[in-house]
């Protein structure tokens, strides 16, 4: 049995990791067959920064989620955008940049599954071009690229260099998803965060910092669906 945290996602990868989510909701990230022990170690051990992240978390609002409702506001590459209810809609969901979302009313129970086919259509869309663009450039290419509904994580890169994307980088800015892909890029060539690591961030993408810190103060409030 785990104690002290929220919720434990076992994957691929190689080591444990915390996250403490808006609101102060514990999550770990563990490699597959990882004992129930080792987590609870390793929860022990962090128990003093567990504390103080929680306590800062308390005071972030919890992300919103999507009612299909109308009126509501719709994220979509950096701006909330309104969403309409009407009689017809082609494919039941459609995006016009001067009306907003518009939803087939008759299909609103449809919505959440209607706005994650959108939004994932839309990210394999725009990380392709991203990535087209640095592979022109700096010659870095993937081996494969998938797209996920990860919540907690934007992308990652496997030991093989095969990298995901959450559906969820349709929300944020154009640049904010540049960076992203630049990120992951660079774990196809260093698999770590080191200095050599942010340096090739750096030269693929200059002044990351700032696309960084917008994912960091944002990207815990963009809403769930």
């Amino acid at each position: 049995m785990i104690h002290g945290a929220d919720e434990v996602i076992y994957t691929r990868r190689r080591t444990l990791a915390l996250m403490v989510q808006p609101g102060g909701r514990v999550v770990v990230r563990a490699p597959l067959h990882t004992s129930d022990a080792r987590i609870n170690a390793l929860l022990r051990e962090k128990a003093d920064w567990l504390d103080q992240a929680k306590k800062r978390m308390a005071a972030v609002p919890a992300p919103k989620v999507i009612h299909f409702e109308n009126g509501e506001r719709i994220w979509y590459q950096g701006h909330a955008y309104p969403l309409r209810l009407e009689k017809s809609v082609r494919g039941g969901l459609a995006f016009v940049p001067a009306k907003g979302f518009l939803l087939q009313e008759d299909r609103r129970s449809e919505g959440q599954r209607l706005l994650e086919k959108f939004y994932r259509a839309e990210t394999r869309r725009l990380t392709g071009e991203a990535l087209q663009v640095y592979a022109r450039r700096f010659d870095l290419h993937p081996t494969s690229v998938s797209v996920t509904a990860a919540k907690s994580r934007w992308g990652s890169c496997g030991a093989r260099n095969t990298i995901n994307f959450s559906y969820r980088l349709a929300m944020v800015p154009p640049e904010a998803l540049a960076y992203v892909v630049a990120h992951e890029l660079a774990h196809t060539v260093h698999h770590n965060h080191s200095q050599a690591f942010w340096a090739l961030v750096a030269q693929l993408r200059p002044g990351f910092q700032k696309e960084r810190a917008w994912l960091r103060q944002h990207g815990p409030t963009l809403p769930l669906l």
